[in-house]
């Protein structure tokens, strides 16, 4: 009977110590509270919050296009910006330049817990348009690394993902396999997606379509459509007059434009192109209803399939 009684006992204590043990992950946890993430891009949400679960809370930090020369944080986030732990952004100096100046104007009020995290998600990814510096001229710096838009290849969002997990880790060692593991789901989940896209794309290969947009010539590396820009100065649009141009000398099939697309080039283009002219966001911010970060995809292909029946 006592081999019996210190077996018992012996397991109750492993049970009690098993407890503790949990409780006191749990305890350190909630000691550490959630990570406050402001995020740079809109599309960029969805992953944090994959990858984050109930571990973060995030704010955005920007509206409309990145690329605008005038771009500020908006003011309903300032206040949480400067709260917060960690910055997702994509390494596009506009973005750090806005974010800086908040802190600078901030007057350099000591911050609780320091500095935040700048978790760069473009680390690794595949871009489009990178230039080449020649004899001739030097590559502005903003645009030195390619495209900004790398996002709008769905390829690059596993990685975006793991990005985010590694920066979050570092932050809360405590949660590091959590968002290790949510990243990988959420890599999974959308190489499913990314699989499917593909042959929805097929049927759509060989068109040209002009876009205002020129973050989706990242999105041609998916087969399909051809996404076509025009080559100027980036950041800069050329006037209607040369788009119009160099549309009708690329042969295009139709024109692709923005709801951030100045109305002067939508309707330039509806008026003097003779070509269809469809709006497709580029950005879930302005797709009703839109919350995951393939909502984005889905929601051009589908367009572009409507286009094609017609």
């Amino acid at each position: 009977m006592k081999p019996r009684r210190l077996n018992h006992a012996w397991r109750t204590f492993l049970a009690l110590l098993a407890m503790g043990g949990f409780v006191f992950g749990a305890n350190q946890q909630q000691k550490e509270g959630r990570v406050s993430v402001a995020v740079a891009v809109t599309d960029l949400e969805p992953i944090v919050k994959a990858v984050g679960g109930g571990q973060v809370e995030t704010v955005n930090l920007f509206r409309g296009c990145i690329l605008r020369k005038d771009l500020q944080v908006e003011s309903t986030s300032k206040a949480r910006l400067a709260q917060s732990e960690a910055i997702v952004w994509t390494g596009f100096m506009n973005e750090s330049a806005a974010i800086s100046d908040v802190f600078r104007t901030a007057g350099g009020t000591a911050r609780k817990g320091g500095d935040p995290k700048w978790i760069d998600v473009s680390k690794g990814t595949v871009r489009t348009n990178q230039p080449t510096s020649t004899c001739f001229g030097s590559v502005d710096p903003a645009f030195a690394s390619g495209d900004p838009f790398f996002w709008l290849n769905p390829e690059n969002g596993g990685l975006i993902a793991r990005n985010i997990a590694k920066g979050l880790g570092e932050l809360r060692p405590s949660s590091r396999a959590m968002f290790m593991a949510n990243a990988d789901a959420f890599q999974k989940a959308l190489a499913k997606d990314i699989q499917r896209w593909k042959m929805a794309l097929k049927p759509l290969h060989g068109l040209k379509i002009f876009t205002s947009q020129c973050g989706w010539q990242n999105f041609s590396s998916m087969g399909g459509p051809q996404f076509l820009v025009c080559k100027g100065t980036p950041g800069e649009l050329p006037s209607p007059q040369t788009l119009l141009l160099h549309i009708k000398q690329m042969k295009a099939d139709f024109i692709l434009v923005d709801p951030n697309t100045t109305v002067e080039y939508a309707e330039a283009f509806r008026e003097h192109s003779n070509l269809k002219v469809i709006e497709v966001a580029s950005s879930i911010e302005t797709i009703r209803g839109a919350t995951s970060y393939s909502a984005l995809f889905e929601n051009l292909i589908k367009t572009l399939q409507g286009q094609a029946k017609r």
